[in-house]
């Protein structure tokens, strides 16, 4: 949009009051001699104000006229992605297929439509991506010869990142056909590298990235050629590469700062650094990736901003942390079914840095006491199922596993005799056992932990009457997550031998529960408990702890292939 005045009104969207919005739109059309694209694109932003913020519009459109309108929608949204506002860009092409694509001829209608998939994608919605996917896909007969390119290129696009069941190369191919420039053609040349890059064809996707010509010096070519040179170099582990591509990219990042695509190069100049062991040059740009405003900020730039952080914390040994972080990440980036290789690794380097500290700290638990190293595994394994059939996000399931796992690590300093002793404690006993969960919580802060996983070791033995211990505290006070490890900690201690009494049956143990529980608990949680302890036995040994924490980080990360 070359007129100014249209485009500072359409950049101020989403801040000026609808008075000076709505006279500022009529004062354009009065006082401008408007080409028909801008009017187009006038009717739209018109349009588009009007029914987001239920005003009055300036404008009355009439039948004749919907083509223009959806033109001005089209460039509209268009605007908005390459001003990095996708979220604006969302709304304008969903209002287009929803409202006025059934009134325009059918090459307006596939190009909203075919706007809509792409802005729907970028903001990771992933049914709808689809929905309009299979519809176009449908339409292929209908596509102008002047939208084919387009249409295909699109069509492999969201067929490589979702599970459309397509060839995205099939797609591709047909983009290549249809191109007729040498930049349409780079483009797809590219995306059919990114697509192998995904597959870790690393060789190939190189091959095809030498056959690429960008001497149109078109930032996005360019800018997009670099990038995945910089992604396979660091799978590769070639980071002299690497560091000569992160030299040229950062350079032209300086020389056009407002190239579209800058905060995905953001990304991987933060993971170059990461791996070159320049961890403050890769803050400086995960804090750019955080300064990014809102409207610019994709489902795909806040996962992967959250897993660049993760890279930094694991790298300083910050594993829990990490991992708690790449649990949300993955909340953003599990719509794709084809994900960036880097993204695997990541996952499964930080598996196994956990599962590393994890052994170690079970170690310890074993020296110390095995009927202890037991039961900590036995609670994990109750309280991850339990927390899947209560239907738990993500990140409470992953607080909820390492609470339990580690809620007795403050043992290892309570003398054995205490632990093992054949009869009831005496007070003076009973106080030294009351100081474990502050023992864990203390080694938990020491190592990091997410706050919420120390608050299960600190509170275990608190208790909804407000009788437990170390603090006293009662009622919603305990977080449901606690309340979890509460109640499965009893229930395994009851049905297993211990020095001072043996174990009682299931039937014995549920009946207990049934009459005390709800003094350890809230009622309706531990009502759920009761019937899901009914129908489940929990039986390990120590050689399970590897089984055990690969099959919850596969399905906390089920989207990606972990080891």
């Amino acid at each position: 949009m070359k007129n100014s005045r249209i485009r500072e009104l359409a950049l101020r969207f989403n801040y000026d009051s609808p008075d000076f919005f709505l006279s500022e739109t009529k004062a354009i059309c009065d006082e401008e001699d408007l080409s028909d694209e801008e009017t187009g694109f006038l009717y739209a932003l018109d349009f588009c104000y009007s029914k987001t913020f239920d005003e009055e519009p300036v404008f009355s459109v009439n039948d004749s006229e919907f083509d223009l309108l959806a033109s001005g929608m089209y460039s509209l949204a268009y605007f908005f992605a390459r001003s990095s506002e996708d979220k604006l860009a969302y709304l304008v092409s969903k209002l287009a297929v929803d409202l006025i694509s059934w009134k325009c001829s059918i090459d307006k209608s596939i190009s909203l439509k075919m706007l809509h998939m792409m802005t729907s994608f970028e903001m990771g919605f992933a049914s709808e991506t689809l929905a309009l996917f299979r519809e176009l896909v449908e339409q292929e007969l209908s596509v102008p010869q002047t939208q084919k390119f387009e249409y295909y290129n699109d069509l492999g696009l969201v067929s490589t990142q979702l599970q459309t069941g397509d060839d995205p190369w099939v797609f591709y191919e047909k983009a290549k056909e249809v191109a007729k420039s040498p930049v349409r053609t780079a483009i797809v040349q590219l995306n059919i590298a990114d697509f192998l890059y995904s597959k870790k064809r690393f060789e190939e996707a190189i091959s095809v990235l030498k056959n690429t010509d960008d001497g149109s010096k078109v930032v996005a070519v360019s800018g997009y050629k670099l990038m995945l040179n910089l992604k396979i170099m660091l799978q590769m582990n070639d980071l002299i590469t690497a560091g000569e591509i992160a030299e040229q990219l950062e350079s032209m990042i300086r020389s056009n700062n407002e190239w579209m695509d800058i905060a995905v190069s953001y990304i991987f100049l933060g993971h170059f650094f990461v791996k070159a062991k320049s961890l403050e040059k890769a803050r400086y740009y995960l804090n750019l990736l955080k300064s990014l405003p809102d409207e610019a900020v994709t489902n795909y730039i806040k996962g992967e901003a959250l897993i660049l952080e993760a890279s930094i914390m694991h790298s300083r040994g910050d594993y829990f942390r990490a991992l708690e972080n790449s649990v949300i990440a993955f909340e953003s980036l599990s719509v794709y079914s084809t994900t960036s290789p880097h993204l695997k690794d990541f996952v499964n380097n930080l598996l196994e840095s956990i599962t590393s500290v994890f052994n170690q700290l079970m170690m310890e638990l074993r020296r110390k006491d095995n009927y202890t190293a037991l039961h900590t595994l036995r609670v994990l394994k109750f309280c991850y199922s339990f927390g899947k059939e209560l239907s738990l996000e993500k990140i409470d399931l992953f607080n909820l596993s390492i609470g339990a796992m580690l809620h007795d690590y403050g043992k290892v300093d309570i003398p054995f005799e205490i632990l093992n002793k054949p009869s009831s404690l005496d007070e003076e006993e009973f106080s030294v056992i009351k100081k474990h969960p502050l023992l864990g919580d203390s080694y938990l802060e020491d190592l990091r932990f997410p706050k919420a996983v120390r608050d299960i070791v600190r509170h275990h033995h608190e208790r909804i009457d407000g009788n437990g211990y170390p603090e006293g505290l009662k009622g919603d006070e305990i977080h449901e997550l606690v309340q979890i490890v509460a109640i499965a900690d009893v229930y395994d201690a009851l049905t297993t031998d211990r020095p001072y009494r043996m174990a009682m049956t299931k039937k014995e143990t549920l009946n207990y529960l049934k009459e005390k529980g709800d003094h350890i608990i809230t009622r309706g949680l531990l009502q759920k408990f009761i019937a899901f302890a009914n129908s489940n036995d929990i039986d390990v040994d120590y050689h399970e702890l590897d089984t055990i924490w690969h099959s919850i980080i596969s399905d906390l990360f089920k989207t990606f292939d972990t080891v």
